[in-house]
């Protein structure tokens, strides 16, 4: 027959039921030793540590606080967070070639997409190159052995 798991609750509660009057004894003498002397109070390291942290814990709370109050808010005039980006595309159609921006969620990658000039689907997402030789130029990055390069200079993308 399978054993029961012991219940660590209760045996937790049992070995404190049998430490209680070794603790409340210890206790008593803690405070007659102090009352002999109260500077003692002071001497004991989990008091003086206690006090320690719960010093620190104020002064964070204070110095958050105090921050707080200085930081300033939204102005009522601030827009919603953007939930939209402006990607740059180029068609890759020989004879169109034309540049345009469209407005889609963030991490859209549903491309090729439709030009508005050719109406054909071979809109491209376009990358900035500021390589010496593009000095700027938006360009359709090509992939090639895993590795993004700029089609005019060569130029890899990170």
């Amino acid at each position: 027959m399978a054993q029961e798991r012991p219940n660590r609750f209760i045996e937790w509660l049992t070995a404190t039921r049998q430490h209680l009057p070794q603790l409340r004894r210890q206790a008593g003498e803690w405070v007659a030793f102090v009352r002999e002397e109260p500077q003692r109070v002071w001497d004991t390291p989990a008091v003086r540590y206690s006090v320690y942290g719960i010093g620190a814990l104020l002064a964070a709370w204070i110095i958050s606080f105090t921050i707080g109050l200085f930081a300033p808010s939204t102005p009522p005039s601030a827009k919603p967070q953007a939930t939209t980006a402006d990607y740059h595309v180029i068609c890759t159609d020989p004879g169109c070639g034309a540049r345009f921006t469209i407005r889609r969620p963030f991490e859209f990658s549903r491309f090729p997409v439709e030009c508005p000039t050719c109406k054909k689907q071979s809109g491209r997402a376009a990358r900035l190159c500021n390589s010496p030789i593009c000095r700027g130029r938006w360009v359709v990055p090509v992939e090639g052995n895993g590795v993004t390069t700029c089609p005019h200079c060569d130029t890899r993308f990170e």
